[in-house]
């Protein structure tokens, strides 16, 4: 069932952003189109593309933000809700999609983005210094090791785990404020700043009790081997996967536990 949520969810949340997509390819052809002419008749014309091309990357930006919170929000805790639970579907596999689909289009609009740089930006010399840099890169990860690619592994999950923290966090903010039959959006803005004031106190907690040994380690890191340090910056990002996991777990059980015990839907 999950499958057809997914599929449900994805051709939904497709029709805003594919023609976003569209819209920056081309608007980033055409700026190449006027760098490329360089011709001083074009040159209004080419302000207003350019102009136009950095507020539909910010648009992109802002509309995968106002689509994760208007999806959730709208299919489970407005009056499509009532039709949601009837469904068949355990209520961590509604998070579940949401959670994903998010995932996917924040993966998408960064890689669309890039690419539509890329595209604006592309020519002999930018060519050659990609290679150039991609083949110290590789130089680099052959020197360093397998440590370089779990370097990367873990750097990665990271960032996937960043985005699904933020994302639940935000699923978690919008529920608590749904316990609110009048004032949702500020009980749900405070509670995403209460969340927020509560992480800060965990890494300050976390921070003051092991501040001392952190500086020793890392002066005792400063002298050390490469292979240690390598194998230093892969516990650090492992530490702060753990860390991000955590929270993440914290506001999705809160968020299903909240959806099962406390929905109001009025």
């Amino acid at each position: 069932m999950l499958r057809k949520l997914l599929k449900y969810e994805i051709q939904a949340t497709a029709k805003i952003f594919l023609p976003m997509y569209a819209l920056l390819i081309v608007f980033a052809l055409l700026n190449k189109f006027f760098i490329a002419v360089n011709a001083d008749y074009l040159r209004i014309p080419q302000v207003i593309s350019a102009t136009v091309f950095g507020i539909i990357i910010i648009g992109i930006c802002v509309m995968t933000l106002v689509v994760t919170i208007q999806r959730y929000n709208k299919n489970l805790l407005s009056d499509e809700g009532y039709l949601s639970f009837t469904l068949p579907v355990k209520i961590h596999s509604h998070i579940d999609c949401k959670m994903l689909v998010s995932l996917m289009w924040t993966v998408l609009s960064v890689l669309v983005s890039l690419a539509s740089v890329f595209v604006l930006a592309v020519n002999d010399k930018t060519i050659l210094s990609l290679q150039q840099f991609f083949t110290a890169c590789m130089d680099l990860l052959s020197r360093v090791g397998p440590g370089a690619y779990m370097i990367l592994l873990e750097s990665l999950l990271l960032a996937v785990a960043g985005v699904l923290c933020q994302v639940l966090t935000i699923y978690a903010s919008i529920t608590v404020g749904n316990m609110s039959s009048k004032h949702k959006i500020l009980l749900g803005i405070g509670a995403y700043l209460g969340f927020g004031v509560i992480e800060q106190i965990v890494t300050s907690i976390l921070l003051t009790s092991f501040g001392g040994n952190f500086t020793r380690y890392f002066n005792w890191l400063s002298t050390a081997a490469n292979s240690d340090q390598i194998l230093a910056v892969q516990y650090l990002l492992l530490a702060l996967l753990a860390y991000m996991l955590v929270f993440g777990a914290a506001y999705y059980f809160l968020t299903n536990w909240m959806l099962k015990k406390k929905l109001n839907l009025e």
